[in-house]
């Protein structure tokens, strides 16, 4: 691995196919949204004071005494946390009782654990909240337990040894070779080398047909090295091969592989959108993210143009309004339409008719700049959808920066 590139850039599945590693490598993942609660900060931030967001994964256990490596795998590319370890239950108005990593482990850093104890590992934002996954390796003499541990694919780790040797662009060395797997997801994904910081620095081959080890160039799609990414196209079958990078070695190796981030509806897709063949009419969705929560002024106009002798007395007398509101959750909300009537321009009287609820509304997000409206309003029988797109762009970059989007790996 080149670690001056590691140190200096700056800065890993959703698969379909049997079987998962159990042996010694284990992954932690989850999904910084903005409901997290805060404590003070941990040792290992970057702040001497004030709090920051937290995920506890409690409890977990080990099979085996000994060391154990827990490697950041989204330090460079997504949510950068810092990762504490207690014994017992961590209480977050009392931080110091039960830690066992004094100045927290950022990067990677190792510490000692024993069977049959419960412990606590506390992950934290590095220096500023943001919104996005996190995901954290621990890698060991034994088997870790916990409800929060996620699958891992069968080819993310292994062990080489005396085997068959493939001159490739990672180097003449052994290999591990596996195939079809098949990504659910299409996207980026991404790499991280995960057993250089203990054993074997491996590296990956991504091949579009099985890997013919008299000529490895045919078919490769990639060569990742440290931490990389790769394109992948949903359904379609790859073939892997792991490598010790730049020769021969023995020992253990695991990485990450991480899928795509999804896309996530939050406070910056406030604001006004349109279909552009539509202009003159549109939507302003306002985000409420602390209820999750969305509320929209639907703009529009009547089924039919009234007749030419229907006036207005301000205004066209075709326009027409509707509000609607709801729940969202991920990239995408449900709201019900309401029809409000009553009342007389800037005046309480007469007053206001109860809204009227009248159908269904789904608004889902593709990313920062576009979306789709989905309406079904039964009592005119009007049922379709809208391509929507932003007015203007200036949230586009405070969104990005809130949501999991372009460049960020999604939880595992």
């Amino acid at each position: 691995m080149n670690f001056s590139r590691l140190l200096k850039a700056a800065l890993s599945g959703l698969f379909l196919l049997p079987g998962f590693a159990t042996a010694g490598n284990h992954v932690f993942s989850g999904d910084f949204d903005g409901s997290e609660p805060s404590t003070d900060v941990l040792p290992g931030t970057c702040l001497s004071a004030g709090s920051l967001p937290y995920e506890v994964v409690q409890p977990l256990q080990v099979s085996a005494s000994g060391d154990y490596t827990v490697v950041d795998a989204f330090h460079f590319d997504g949510v950068d946390v810092i990762v504490n370890v207690y014994e017992g239950v961590f209480s977050p108005s009392d931080p110091m009782s039960g830690r066992l990593t004094p100045g927290g482990i950022d990067l990677s850093g190792t510490v000692q654990l024993q069977p049959s104890v419960d412990y606590s590992l506390v992950v934290q934002h590095w220096c500023t909240a943001r919104e996005g996954a996190w995901a954290i390796t621990m890698s060991g003499p034994g088997l870790v337990t916990s409800d929060r541990l996620a699958a891992v694919p069968e080819f993310t780790g292994g062990m080489f040894s005396a085997q068959a040797m493939a001159n490739t662009a990672c180097g003449n060395s052994q290999y591990h070779a596996t195939g079809p797997v098949t990504p659910s997801a299409g996207g980026t994904y991404y790499y991280t080398d995960i057993s250089f910081y203990f054993d074997v620095d491996v590296c990956l081959l991504v091949y579009g047909a099985p890997f013919d080890p008299d000529n490895p160039s045919a078919n490769l799609v990639a060569a990742l090295k440290d931490f990389e990414t790769v394109e992948l196209e949903a359904g379609q079958d790859y073939y892997f091969v792991a490598q010790p990078e730049g020769g021969p070695d023995t020992g253990d190796y695991f990485f990450v592989l991480a899928p795509p981030a999804p896309f996530r509806i939050q406070f910056a897709m406030a604001g006004s959108w349109y279909y552009p063949p539509t202009s003159g009419q549109g939507f302003f969705m306002d985000v409420f993210d602390s209820v999750k929560q969305m509320f929209v002024g639907w703009y529009t106009y009547d089924l039919e143009r009234p007749d030419d002798g229907v006036e207005a007395v301000m205004g066209d007398p075709g326009h027409r309004w509707f509000t609607a509101q709801g729940p969202f959750s991920g990239n995408t909300a449900e709201l019900d339409i309401y029809f409000t009537t009553g009342m007389i321009f800037d005046s309480d009287t007469p007053p206001r008719n109860d809204p009227v609820k009248d159908g269904t509304m789904t608004v889902e997000f593709h990313d920062c700049l576009s979306g789709r409206v989905s309406y079904d309003i039964p009592s005119v029988n009007a049922v379709g959808e809208v391509p929507i797109q932003r007015i203007v762009n200036d949230a586009v970059p405070l969104c990005e920066s809130l949501t999991d989007g372009p460049g960020q790996p999604g939880p595992l």
